[in-house]
C-alpha cells in the first residue's frame, strides 16, 4: 500500500469516527415539561389508533370467515370507526401543541372492551347452543 493511500485511509477513519462520536458527546435535550408531556399524549394516541384499526381489521376478517353475523359486525365496526375519528381529532389537537386536559378515550377503555368480548363470546355460545 502506498503512502498517500495510508494517509487517506486515516483521514477517512478519522472523520467516521468524529461523524459517530460527536452526537454522543453531546448533551440530551431532554425539552420542556410541556414538550414531554404533549410527546407523551401523542404515543398514547397512536397506541390507541393501532388497536382501533387491529380490531377492524379483526372485524373484517370475522366477517369474511363468517364468525359473526353482518348485523354485529356493522354495528361493532361503526363504534370502532368512531373511536377512530376521535383518536385522530384528538391527535390533531396534539400535533397542534395543545395539551389535553381530559383523556379522549376513557380510563376503562380495556375494561370496556374486555365487556364487550365477553358479550360476545356469552352471545356466540348461546347461539352454537341453540
Amino acid at each position: 500500500m502506498s503512502l498517500p493511500g495510508l494517509f487517506m485511509g486515516l483521514v477517512i477513519l478519522v472523520g467516521l469516527l468524529l461523524f459517530v462520536v460527536t452526537p454522543l458527546m453531546r448533551p440530551a435535550d431532554a425539552g420542556t415539561p410541556v414538550d414531554l408531556l404533549i410527546e407523551k399524549q401523542r404515543e398514547r394516541l397512536l397506541m390507541v389508533y393501532e388497536r382501533v384499526l387491529g380490531n377492524i381489521r379483526d372485524l373484517d376478517e370475522d366477517l369474511t370467515t363468517n364468525k359473526m353475523s353482518e348485523a354485529d359486525y356493522v354495528t361493532e365496526r361503526e363504534l370502532w370507526v368512531q373511536r377512530g375519528i376521535q383518536v385522530l381529532k384528538t391527535l390533531d389537537a396534539v400535533n397542534a401543541k395543545q395539551i389535553l386536559t381530559t383523556s379522549p378515550m376513557p380510563e376503562d377503555i380495556d375494561r370496556a372492551i374486555d365487556n364487550r368480548i365477553e358479550l360476545a363470546v356469552e352471545a356466540y355460545r348461546a347461539r352454537v347452543n341453540s
